[in-house]
């Protein structure tokens, strides 16, 4: 027999749950099913007839609504790879369609779960759900359940008119039969396995044996598709343990092989999932794969085994915890279906590196370490969270906000830490924090909670010259200001007398001084210094920095410049904080404000940065 009449098709199998359930083989000609989260969805081939196009055949098999036409095109892609312009079909070609979509919404309105809603002008999702009478306590999970059913509406508060979607009723909600009790009807339910009889005899063919061909009837005016193999049975080896779900690779004429055994649980599974969503990508561990291939056959996975990631790049990811997955069983499933690839995580030395398999293969444009390159927020005041991987999902994300930081903490993190880690989230940071039970192989994501948030306090900021910067910083310093008091200057035996209102006094350093913004004379300056004060000048050009810079020095106030000094965190705290600016270093000048630290920093500050200072006891002037 020829090479190629050995190996014509190649399935896979999950292995069942409870002792009793044999393996399952689907290997079909002519109608190929893809289940995922229980969901089921067909392709059918057809041969395209003179004048039609995709639209025209996807709405002969079953009507369409156009909130499924962008699914239905993308199941037609990955079934049809080859099809580079699907608007463009010729006459006489062969191609599979996809015809879940119209499926879904059939099966939804026919059994009553939902009703089709065309939106007119002036419609709105709550309003709608009013009009059906759903109580007011139940519309939140309404408004889940028409996200759900209705794959465009991204949401539930932007609806369009001249659009049909679907809209749940209270059957939508009602518990499912279970799947032993009610088998899905049609071409590809496989019939019920025969109980096994409590003595075999040798000459018998075991119970569990399966065609591995069913042969479907061509529809009007379709050619029938030659068989993909000769007629094969399978003789079902010994069952693995129930729990295994390992995985069994049969070929016509070849002997099957079995996979050794997984673990029940594998390792940081949780974890993983968790983190997943968390990266914004849909995890899938619920129903059952298939994966027809176009030479005949289909890969039929249990996604309770073999999880898919459907990542927002575009790429199903299907990893394999266990190394179940035999190579050439890889090869198939990654050379046929261009959209998908597989991970494997056995023999991983822990959560991070399974942690960079998946962000591997996941193909974001970066994901590096954090630790010794950490992120760092703002210059002059720099907060540095390291991270054990921080991912940008593209070479955009810097600018539109999906910066990822995966940090493992403590399952209940300090004060300080969670201050900073939600101060990241503020300014659009996404953080991802994890705790990891090593002892169990397992972790999950924290939770931070969110302080009671405070009225927005007004920046900290020198004003830019004249008065308002001598007031500011008078204040700031706790300097006392005699605004309205006036200065008598009298001649000697009290021949003259002359009375001085000056803009602003103000007591610093042991003596009292007198601010001039431009508008005593010279003589009438000479005088009032004879009379014992300093004359502060305030010109009309000088800036606001240098008038502080001139107030602090005659105050006398101790204050120091530092460069990266290092503020709060550090080694251990699983944050730093550095600052590059002036501090003011009197004890009693803090202590009076009962403040742990006054820092002016050069550049504007955002205020998120401010309110985290804040929090710290740390005033920080912008100047």
């Amino acid at each position: 027999m020829r090479r190629g009449a050995v190996v014509a098709a190649l399935c896979l199998v999950v292995a069942a749950v409870q002792a009793e359930e044999r393996p399952k083989i689907f290997l079909e000609k002519r109608i190929f099913a893809e289940t995922s989260e229980g969901k089921k969805s067909f392709y059918e081939v057809h041969t395209v007839s003179k004048g039609e196009n995709l639209w025209k055949i996807l709405e002969g098999i079953s009507p369409l609504f156009p909130s499924n036409y962008s699914a239905a095109l993308r199941e037609f892609r990955r079934a049809n790879p080859e099809v580079r312009d699907p608007g463009k079909l010729s006459p006489g070609q062969k191609i599979l369609i996809p015809s879940g979509a119209a499926a879904k919404v059939r099966r939804m309105v026919e059994s009553g779960k939902a009703v089709p809603h065309r939106i007119v002008r002036g419609d709105a999702l709550l309003k709608i759900l009013a009009a059906r009478g759903v109580p007011r306590e139940d519309r939140e999970r309404y408004l889940s359940a028409v996200m759900e059913l209705n794959e465009p509406v991204r949401d539930v508060d932007r609806i369009y008119a001249g659009t049909t979607i679907l809209i749940p009723t209270a059957e939508y909600f009602a518990e499912a039969p279970s799947v032993a009790a009610a088998p899905f009807p049609g071409p590809l339910a496989a019939a019920a396995p025969p109980a096994e009889p409590a003595e075999r005899k040798p000459e018998e063919a075991p119970a569990s044996a399966v065609a591995l061909t069913r042969d479907v009837p061509p529809q009007p005016g379709q050619e029938a598709i030659p068989a993909a193999k000769p007629e094969a049975q399978l003789v079902s080896p010994s069952l693995p343990t129930p729990e295994a779900g390992s995985l069994i690779a049969f070929t016509a004429g070849v002997p099957a092989k079995e996979v050794p055994p997984a673990p029940a649980k594998p390792v940081y599974r949780g974890l993983l999932s968790d983190l997943a969503a968390g990266l914004g990508e849909k995890w899938i561990d619920r129903g059952t794969l298939y994966l027809p291939i176009p030479t005949g056959g289909e890969v039929v996975l249990d996604l309770g085994d073999y999880p898919v990631v459907r990542l927002s790049t575009g790429v199903d990811l299907l990893v394999d915890f266990h190394d179940g997955l035999p190579a050439d069983v890889r090869a198939l499933i990654t050379e046929t279906w261009k959209n998908y690839r597989v991970v494997s995580m056995g023999g991983s030395s822990g959560p991070l590196e399974m942690l960079d398999r998946f962000l591997k293969a996941a193909g974001y444009h970066s994901a590096r370490e954090g630790k010794e390159h950490p992120l760092v927020i703002g210059e002059q005041l720099a907060i540095a969270v390291p991270a054990d991987r921080i991912v940008l999902k593209t070479p955009q994300s810097l600018l539109n906000g999906e910066v990822f930081l995966l940090k493992e903490v403590s399952e209940k993190p300090g004060d300080d830490l969670s201050a900073v880690l939600r101060y990241a989230g503020h300014i659009g940071i996404r953080v991802l924090p994890f705790a990891v039970d090593r002892s169990a192989s397992e972790g999950f994501l924290v939770g931070i909670d969110a302080e009671e948030t405070e009225p927005e306090a007004a920046p900290e900021a020198v004003p830019q010259g004249g008065l308002a910067a001598v007031d500011y910083t008078l204040s700031f310093l706790g300097l006392h200001i005699a605004s309205e008091e006036k200065i008598t200057i009298g001649g000697k035996g009290g021949a003259f007398q002359l009375t001085v209102q000056p803009e602003r006094i103000f007591d610093a350093g042991g003596k009292r001084y007198v601010v001039d913004a431009g508008k005593m004379s010279p003589p009438l300056r000479s005088i009032v210094r004879d009379s014992g004060y300093e004359i502060f000048s305030v010109g009309k050009e000088e800036g606001g920095r240098s008038i502080f810079r001139r107030i602090l020095g005659v105050s006398g106030t101790p204050h120091e410049d530092r460069e990266r000094f290092l503020l709060f965190g550090g080694e251990g705290a699983g944050f730093e904080v550095r600052v590059t600016g002036t501090f003011l270093t009197s004890a009693e000048y803090l202590g009076g404000r009962k403040i742990r630290a006054a820092i002016l920093v050069r550049g504007k500050i955002h205020t998120k940065t401010r309110e985290l200072m804040r929090r710290f006891g740390v005033e920080i002037v912008d100047w």
